[in-house]
């Protein structure tokens, strides 16, 4: 059950935590690593033609009073909201267009895997890219809105739908001797789109907490 909560500003014990942010898209990352001012830079990208699909969302177990775990995947799939209902060849070809696209921007010459053979005849500055593994997970994300009003902090928690994809790309030296091969990891997460704002209710004498929330939809995913 979801409410608003005020605690008394001063009586808060504050406590620094020092978080170390960082934004690690594997494009990013891969610029970082490889690509240096006045050098063309080439990258053949394969990519996988599974997705796997996990529902984090096991209380489900409970509710349907499921106790043999070897049926625990297929039927939190069964009773999944998103997962069963994404089209997997439609989200691989979005996600495999945004990567090249992403890759191109950070100054690589992007090849695809019907490009091989061009891409055979370089011999040096080029990349191999293979989008190894990706995962969806299906879960729900536990969010608070918080806001000081009057000395007062007042704060509502909900939950969200969240959908996240985690990737799993290595990438290894063209022509290059010994196991050059490095493996990066993504992340990303989409949830339900909401705004909402605390507010003064003169006639109750209370802070209320108006929100509208657009619901996550499977088509989302492909964005």
């Amino acid at each position: 059950m979801t409410r608003v909560v005020k605690i008394s500003v001063a009586a808060i014990v504050w406590t620094l935590i020092v978080f170390l942010a960082v934004s690690c898209s594997v494009e990013k990352k891969l610029a970082m690593d490889f690509v240096q001012s006045n050098n063309s830079r080439h990258v053949l990208v394969f990519s996988t033609d599974q997705v796997f699909k996990v529902n984090q969302k096991r209380e489900l177990l409970d509710s349907l009073k499921i106790t043999d775990e070897s049926i625990f995947d297929s039927v939190l799939y069964a009773n999944s909201g998103y997962l069963q209902y994404i089209n997997d060849s439609l989200f691989l070809a979005n996600y495999v267009l945004g990567y090249l696209k992403e890759m191109e921007t950070i100054g690589f010459h992007v090849y695809k895997e019907s490009q091989t053979l061009e891409f055979l005849n370089l011999d040096s500055n080029a990349y191999v890219a293979n989008i190894a593994q990706i995962e969806i997970e299906e879960t729900i994300y536990d969010y608070r809105a918080g806001e000081e009003i009057f000395g007062e902090y007042y704060y509502y928690d909900f939950e969200l739908n969240a959908l996240i994809v985690n990737s799993w790309i290595e990438l290894k030296e063209y022509n290059k001797t010994g196991n050059g091969e490095q493996l990066y990891f993504a992340t990303d997460m989409i949830t339900d789109d909401f705004d909402g704002e605390f507010y003064t209710d003169l006639f109750a004498g209370e802070v209320r907490f108006a929100y509208n929330v657009d619901t996550l939809e499977t088509e989302d995913l492909y964005n």
